[in-house]
């Protein structure tokens, strides 16, 4: 489990990105040495499936693994000492608080213009007079002097990707939505 951990810290890709190169120049090679047909492409073909096969594991490695920090997250246990440590300082980083905060202040601009066709709508209607809760959300995730929880930037990330679950895309009432939001608000404060 540690050793998947750490591999959570490096993209999926990299085994894919290592070994392509490898294939790549295991062909070369074999090709100016004069080999051809089935004995020059198996080496190279057979190193370039495993890195394939590698990224996707290490992805659904990713996936489990960053599944449990986040259900774990979720119950409220965001300790940076924790054994999801790295997924609470991800939440909470200079980097994800902006991302956040863009995708809320996109989600703000949705509101103004008719529908482009996304996968999942947002639903406009409802969520416009919830506005000001948004662009208070947006603003407390842009304040970086002030820390956040990670089960609060959890909670808006769901909000924002989640189409099954989110009160922005699936019917809610205006109010059930700012309720949420004021909610989401509130979990954002780090309370010791």
């Amino acid at each position: 489990m540690e050793a998947v951990r750490a591999g959570v810290r490096s993209a999926p890709w990299v085994p894919a990105a290592v070994c392509g190169p490898a294939a790549a120049t295991l062909f070369g090679v074999g090709a100016a040495g004069g080999m051809h047909g089935s004995i020059l492409l198996v080496t190279p073909i057979s190193l370039g499936l495993l890195g394939v096969i590698l990224a996707v594991q290490r992805g659904f490695d990713l996936y489990r693994v960053r599944s449990s920090a986040d259900a774990w997250i979720a119950r409220g246990y965001d300790s940076p000492r924790s054994r999801y440590g790295w997924r609470v300082a991800e939440l909470t980083s200079r980097h994800e608080r902006k991302q956040l905060a863009k995708s809320l202040r996109r989600t703000l601009d949705d509101l103004e213009r008719p529908s482009r066709g996304p996968a999942v709508p947002l639903d406009t209607a409802t969520v416009r007079p919830c506005r000001p809760v948004l662009e208070a959300l947006a603003d407390r995730l842009d304040d970086t002097s002030r820390p956040v929880s990670a089960c609060g930037a959890l909670g808006v990330e769901r909000l924002l990707t989640d189409g099954a679950t989110s009160p922005l895309f699936r019917g809610a009432s205006a109010a059930d939505v700012r309720l949420h939001l004021l909610d989401l608000l509130d979990r954002l404060e780090v309370r010791r």
